[in-house]
């Protein structure tokens, strides 16, 4: 089964890794692309708690994509409902 790396948004600054916040896209792109390394198969969560935290929200999604994640590798969730693309 493939890693399940989880993003939780609960504000319009701060996307929350593993209990480390990170504040930039390019923060976020960073740490991915070092998770990606670790394990070529894992997959992106990005679960929000309200869908008014857009800046926060785009930020996961852009630096998802980034390092490497989109498509099956990417899911996003909010108020725990699965958003399609």
């Amino acid at each position: 089964m493939n890693e399940i790396i989880v993003l939780r948004i609960s504000d319009n600054v701060c996307v929350d890794l593993n209990g480390v916040k990170l504040r930039s896209t390019n923060e976020v792109a960073e740490a991915l692309e070092k998770k990606n390394s670790e394990n070529p198969d894992a997959v992106i969560s990005i679960e929000a708690d309200d869908s008014i935290h857009y800046e926060a929200i785009g930020k996961a999604i852009y630096g998802s994509h980034r390092a490497g994640f989109a498509g099956e590798r990417l899911r996003i969730l909010v108020n725990g409902k699965l958003l399609e693309a």
